[in-house]
């Protein structure tokens, strides 16, 4: 009976703590993450791979639907030419929630919406990524996606 008074007790006085070490993304992160996946759209908009590596990792991949594993800088510039070739010319992120805040890593889930030249939606779909914070801003570590649906075929301009 001493036994499980003492975990009790232990918990009781633990679980504070642990559910303190779960912080919560200042609003600074959150804002920094937001202009990070406005420049991956404005990639896509530019023509501008530069500007889509910039949004990852040294060591990142990207987890796509049925394709292995792209990681790396060489595969992601892979990835993001056939997107482009595909006439995807911008893309919305849209947050619908943040887990597992640490500091330097928090990963974010949310819906995203694909459009062509034209600004008309061609697919949608949702996301996770892990985030990671380095001396140049956050960065994403890991991208996997799966889409919803293919809305139309993009006319690839």
């Amino acid at each position: 009976m001493k036994k499980i008074t003492t975990i009790g007790t232990l918990l009781t006085l633990t679980l504070p703590l642990i559910l303190q070490a779960q912080a919560k993304l200042p609003e600074t992160d959150i804002q920094s993450i937001t202009r990070v996946n406005k420049q991956y759209g404005e990639a896509f908009a530019k023509n501008d791979s530069t500007l889509f590596l910039d949004c990852y990792t040294s060591d990142a991949c990207l987890l796509a639907p049925n394709a292995p594993a792209l990681c790396g800088e060489k595969r992601l510039q892979v990835f993001y030419r056939a997107a482009y070739n595909t006439g995807m010319r911008n893309i919305v992120f849209t947050t619908a929630n943040w887990y597992g805040y640490t500091g330097d890593y928090v990963t974010e889930q949310g819906t995203y919406q694909q459009f062509d030249a034209n600004n008309t939606p061609i697919g949608t779909g949702k996301y996770l990524v892990v985030w990671q914070k380095l001396a140049n801003g956050w960065k994403m570590l890991r991208d996997m996606f799966n889409a919803d649906s293919l809305t139309r075929t993009p006319s690839g301009s």
